[in-house]
């Protein structure tokens, strides 16, 4: 298959490790494998790729270090990898603007000092969001550190291919409680909200995995925007998630089945996208629901009865009809009573008549 350009295993329950052989398809262009089960380490081999431009792997049980390898692809132009908690390492920098990805990129260094100090050599570069500026004692608010590094890393993922002048005023040399859509709370503090509907403004990337990491969340809401690509599965990882809104986009493909796990989830809203597939069953264990929106999509299949229940829904305004779940039934087994009494094999017996001659 070395004409091969396209290899797209995504969404299929594979399990073990990435061959190394498909470092061999000299001709590909995009390798999609996330949200399988995958495990072991990224093969460097996939860096003789050198015609390959998106890179897929998120959602998997990816590990160990990431292949630098990958970093001299010389036409790479996506590389996904969130939800692969045990993957190691950063991105270099130098590759901010070219690059669309998920992950992480490695700090720039610091400038060598110009005064004395006795060493002579350059500062060791600070962890990112430590500066005091965006998080103030960053020593004492170590879970909004991890917001603020998760935030700075998906931000060009949610811009997506956006002018200058409509991206996301995110940045270290602010405090976090001034960015664009962030709201924080608690003690000890954490990001509470993502709320996307900024005036002016209109972003149009893709809705990471990684944002199942801002585990403080109470309200993610992205509607009205043009985010494209599928909902990303591991966001039942959200456990204090109670509005979920995702309505009016551009998004595609079928709603995973997790969302039926986040139980304090109030608001379910993914009206006007263009999603596919079956309404999941799973919703109808959405106990604290109150308001769900799903007109507008492409679903298929039946709605099931038990979410209208829902006190706030638009059901009725989506074509299918209502049904109950289909669930296997075990092929009933008869038991004999105590009073029965087996019966004896009839035989048969044939009785021709005797002649004499």
């Amino acid at each position: 298959l070395t004409n091969l350009q396209t290899l797209s295993l995504y969404s299929n329950q594979l399990t073990g490790e990435i061959p190394r052989e498909l470092g061999n398809l000299a001709n590909l262009q995009t390798l999609s494998l996330y949200s399988n089960q995958l495990t072991g380490s990224i093969p460097a081999e996939l860096g003789n790729l050198a015609n390959l431009q998106t890179l897929s792997l998120y959602s998997n049980t990816l590990e160990g270090p990431i292949p630098s390898q990958l970093y001299a692809l010389p036409r790479l132009r996506t590389l996904y990898l969130a939800g692969n908690a045990a993957l190691i390492g950063c991105i270099p920098y130098t590759l901010q603007g070219p690059l669309t990805t998920d992950w992480q990129f490695c700090p720039r260094p610091s400038p060598p000092s110009s005064g004395g100090g006795g060493g002579g050599g350059g500062s060791t570069p600070r962890p990112r969001c430590t500066n005091g500026t965006v998080v103030a004692n960053p020593s004492a608010n170590a879970d909004l550190v991890r917001d603020c590094v998760q935030l700075l890393t998906i931000k060009a993922t949610l811009e997506g291919s956006i002018s200058t002048s409509m991206r996301l005023n995110w940045s270290e040399n602010s405090s976090i409680g001034t960015w664009e859509g962030v709201t924080i709370g608690g003690a000890p503090q954490r990001v509470v909200s993502l709320a996307l509907q900024i005036s002016g403004k209109t972003l149009a990337g893709s809705i990471p995995s990684t944002l199942s990491r801002l585990s403080g969340l109470q309200t993610l809401n992205f509607s009205n925007n043009e985010f494209s690509g599928r909902i990303p599965v591991g966001l039942r990882a959200l456990a204090a998630l109670q509005v979920l809104d995702f309505s009016n986009n551009r998004l595609s493909g079928s709603m995973p089945t997790d969302l039926g796990s986040i139980a304090s989830l109030q608001t379910l809203h993914l009206a006007n996208n263009s999603l596919t597939g079956s309404i999941p069953t799973t919703l109808v264990d959405l106990s604290a629901l109150r308001s769900l929106s799903l007109a507008g999509n492409r679903f298929s299949g039946c709605i099931p009865n038990a979410l209208a229940r829902v006190a706030q829904n638009d059901l009725s305004a989506i074509e299918l009809s209502f049904c109950d779940p289909v669930t296997p039934t075990a092929t009933p087994t008869v038991t004999p009573t105590a009073t029965a009494t087996p019966l004896a094999p009839v035989r048969r017996q044939l009785f021709l008549p005797l002649v004499y001659k």
